[in-house]
């Protein structure tokens, strides 16, 4: 069975992957896939925020009584702080504008990459061990969302 973890940080590798095509064919003035990938970059970056905000962290907030102070208010923090770059990209994209898509990619990975590595070190295994039994239903939910 995949456990919450393991299928969230999968989901981090596959984003990362479309990411760094979008950011590679951006520094090669490729600026058709550029427009292509990063759309596609952005399309699941927001469904991922969206399966944590919507399912995941309340899930976690409902049986931690967390929802003041904890990890999943700070991860949510730090992806209120993502919101505006990810919409500057979104205009690089629609303009085919390589260079803005270069300099929002690079101020969005600075907060990606250790947001990454604080949920996968600790908010997702927080997850599977409060949600116990359940997170087989949760992980369900998760993946509904996507299909």
């Amino acid at each position: 069975m995949t456990i919450i973890s393991d299928f969230m940080q999968k989901d981090h590798v596959d984003i990362d992957a479309i990411a760094e095509r979008a950011t590679n064919a951006a520094a090669a003035g490729d600026a058709a896939t550029m427009a292509k990938e990063g759309a596609e970059f952005l399309k699941r970056l927001r469904l991922h925020i969206d399966q944590e905000e919507k399912l995941l962290f309340p899930a976690f907030e409902e049986r931690t009584g967390m929802r003041e102070g904890g990890p999943s208010v700070q991860m949510k923090m730090e992806h209120d702080d993502m919101r505006p770059i990810i919409e500057q990209m979104h205009a690089a994209v629609a303009a085919k504008d390589a260079a803005t898509y270069q300099r929002a990619s690079k101020a969005l990975f600075d907060i990606l990459v250790p947001h990454n590595q604080k949920e996968e070190q600790m908010m997702y295994p927080m997850l599977d061990d409060t949600m116990g039994a359940e997170a087989g239903a949760l992980l369900a939910e998760v993946k509904a969302m996507a299909a």
